[in-house]
């Protein structure tokens, strides 16, 4: 009897003991489950982009603050939708295009950062938070910028007139979104543009094209082979005197060079910007100075200023007008059913979102503020 109940108390402990054990056990495998199942994130933060000289640039995959700085900057974030974005731009943008006060929706709201070109305030910049900062080829400006912990953008470029699109392209890609398919809008616009001057101006022989000089702020100043201006003034048609100056898009030349190439035609921009002497001025100088009046562009009058509206023609996403505006310029006969007003009130329809007037229209092409 005695024996029976010690079996009976030890089968108790042993199934106790089973039951506590089970129960651990069972907790444990909670646990792993548990710890296997949480779930980690392996979604990228950043992307690769390539910049157009090849310089591979990691952004972050989601941008939503961006500083435009860079001069063209502003005009390219506006394209593609991207303006609310924008926390801060230069201080030039502010009021250095009227018709960007105009067209642009939250530009006169947007802070400027002061000397955002010359001298560039980092800790005045980080106050505003940017992802993304889009700026010159400045590159100790570059470093400061993305030691800060911001991503800086540097403009680039190949000397192809093609940089037009494939600028526009890459801020899309930073983008992303719906900036993307703009951007395919855009380039697609271009193809088009330089096609329908081209198969013209292609079958213009050597001999019958006019020589053309590009003035950029100055009279003496100019663009040199590594300048997408020279291939510029070759598509629409003209004999760019300047093609074999070894430079980029600002090289000094002397009095002397200016009359011996004696252009027949000479365009002039980016007048005006950091100080500079205005188109107007530009022109009104070379006028009123004899040595140059025996050039025949000025005997002729066909010293041309390059409309600017939002920005100037020559470095923005309006140089595809400038291709079609100066086709038009150096070969009349050829584009006689080239309405300018029409492709600029298009232009800025499709990829400003704005109905110019054809009050608006006339100024811009004449040059004239709002």
């Amino acid at each position: 009897m005695k024996g029976t109940k010690m079996m009976k108390r030890f089968l108790s402990m042993f199934l106790a003991a089973i039951m506590i054990v089970s129960t651990l056990s069972g907790c444990g495998s909670e646990k792993i489950v548990s710890d296997k199942e949480k779930p980690v994130s392996n979604e990228a933060k950043t992307k690769t982009v390539t910049n157009l000289d090849g310089t591979k640039i990691e952004v972050p995959i989601n941008v939503e603050r961006v500083a435009a700085l860079f001069g063209p900057s502003y005009e390219k974030l506006y394209i593609l939708n991207a303006e609310d974005k924008i926390v801060a731009a230069g201080d030039f943008h502010k009021d250095g295009w009227p018709w960007s006060n105009v067209i642009y929706k939250k530009l006169n709201d947007i802070v400027g950062i002061e000397n955002a070109h010359s001298d560039l305030n980092i800790e005045d910049l980080l106050k505003y938070d940017p992802q993304v900062v889009f700026y010159f080829p400045n590159p100790d400006a570059v470093g400061a910028i993305n030691q800060s912990g911001m991503t800086a953008v540097p403009m680039a470029s190949t000397g192809k007139f093609e940089d037009t699109k494939n600028v526009l392209n890459l801020y899309a890609d930073i983008l992303g979104g719906e900036s993307v398919k703009i951007a395919q809008k855009y380039a697609k616009y271009f193809d088009e543009k330089v096609k329908m001057v081209t198969d013209i101006t292609s079958k213009i022989p050597e001999e019958e094209r006019p020589k053309a000089y590009f003035s950029n702020q100055e009279i003496l100043w100019t663009a040199g082979k590594k300048s997408d201006l020279v291939e510029l003034i070759e598509l629409a048609g003209g004999n760019c005197v300047h093609k074999d100056i070894d430079g980029g898009s600002k090289n000094e030349i002397s009095v002397e060079q200016l009359l011996d190439w004696n252009p027949d035609h000479i365009f002039v921009d980016h007048a005006g910007s950091s100080g500079n002497a205005s188109a107007e001025d530009v022109i009104k100088e070379m006028l009123n100075d004899g040595r140059y009046q025996q050039i025949n562009a000025v005997k002729n009058n066909n010293v041309h200023i390059s409309p600017t509206g939002v920005f100037f023609w020559d470095s923005g996403q309006q140089k595809i007008l400038m291709l079609m505006w100066m086709a038009k310029s150096l070969h009349p006969d050829k584009f006689a059913d080239l309405d300018m007003s029409k492709e600029l009130k298009y232009f800025y329809k499709e990829f400003y979102r704005y109905d110019l007037s054809d009050e608006e229209t006339d100024k811009i092409l004449k040059h004239l503020n709002p």
